[in-house]
């Protein structure tokens, strides 16, 4: 009854209202959403990486997987618009990104132990959120995926090339103070 009563002020922001399940099950399924959402981009990343030192432009392999079975929306949206522009400015910061996929670890390792997957994946966003500003971005987590092979994914990107002045920064990334986990503010 208490859920009823409060809906007409929820429904008045919120464009979609999904009832998941007991109290704490909205929270763990927007964790995971969140875990899902940055692992996708650094999938898709990951890949256009090897396409790129391959000598595909990644525009262009976006443009065939988009039109077949890989695409998702970080393919379509995130990854071109974000990443391959070089903007990373969707509007998440990757801090409060990290925060979800830790909590989302938590609900993975206490009902799912054996999980290797998403656990991995959270591993490298908590890593990119350590190495880039409180401020960045969460497209930003590919900047760890780049600076791993020391290039950047980029329109046009052959690979192969000579190192510019920007990817010699990937491969020694500045050191950064350690920050206070944003769930504790």
């Amino acid at each position: 009854a208490a859920v009823e009563a409060v809906m007409p002020v929820v429904r008045s922001f919120s464009k979609k209202v999904v009832r998941c399940g007991p109290a704490g099950s909205g929270h763990a399924v927007k964790a995971v959403n969140n875990m899902l959402n940055v692992t996708h981009l650094m999938l898709g990343a990951e890949g256009l990486l090897a396409l790129q030192r391959m000598g595909v432009d990644p525009a262009v392999a976006l443009e065939a997987i988009n039109g077949s079975s890989g695409r998702s929306l970080q393919t379509m949206e995130r990854l071109p618009q974000e990443v391959l522009s070089r903007r990373f400015a969707y509007g998440f910061k990757l801090p409060l990104m990290a925060k979800d996929c830790r909590i989302a670890a938590g609900v993975l390792e206490e009902h799912l132990p054996g999980a290797k997957l998403l656990v991995e994946a959270g591993k490298l966003v908590q890593a990119a959120a350590e190495q880039e500003s409180p401020d960045a971005d969460y497209t930003r987590v590919v900047r760890l995926l780049e600076r791993q092979v020391g290039e950047e994914l980029r329109s046009g990107g052959c690979g192969g090339a000579e190192p510019s002045s920007s990817q010699a920064e990937l491969a020694e990334p500045s050191k950064k103070k350690p920050r206070a986990d944003p769930s504790q503010s």
